[in-house]
């Protein structure tokens, strides 16, 4: 084996390349807190489906997209329809919590640290996923912002309406 092989070797030990799951793949379970302090798992969710979002203070795009966020939010939640953001921030819980009020978001949103982010496939932010009733993952969107025209059309196309 040449010297660029044995280094390409060494630097690999111990590197995980786990790729995230396909769609149809089962969701990466979670146990997170709320904002509020309530635990979220996502067996919370079975039965519904669920659009996560996992976003940051510090993101732009994040920011911007919350309006879209709490309308699709409102107009879907009594359909059966949820939407969980999950804060990638390393803030304390207590300033994340005030600064979502500030930002009147409406939906829940819990906190977890970037390898749950990782296992979702997320490498940039925000990054969506749409996960069917059943726990599997029927969609990952491209990262960036979408408006809630595009997370309709999404909905729609696996709810069959």
């Amino acid at each position: 084996m040449t010297r660029l092989g044995m280094l390409c070797v060494l630097i690999c030990v111990g590197c995980s390349f786990e790729a995230p799951p396909s769609m149809g793949d089962p969701a990466p379970q979670f146990e997170l807190e709320r904002l509020d302090g309530s635990p979220v798992q996502l067996e919370t969710y079975r039965g519904k489906y669920l659009l996560i979002d996992f976003w940051a203070t510090w993101c732009p795009p994040c920011v911007l997209e919350i309006p879209e966020l709490n309308a699709f939010y409102s107009e879907h939640q009594d359909l059966g329809v949820e939407v969980l953001a999950i804060s990638i921030d390393r803030d304390d819980p207590e300033k994340l919590r005030l600064w979502a009020e500030e930002k009147s978001v409406l939906y829940p949103v819990a906190i977890a640290d970037t390898d749950l982010a990782r296992a979702y496939g997320a490498a940039q932010f925000p990054f969506h996923v749409l996960i069917g009733p059943d726990g599997t993952i029927l969609e990952r969107l491209t990262p960036g912002y979408h408006d809630r025209e595009e997370l309709r059309t999404l909905l729609a196309k696996h709810r069959g309406s």
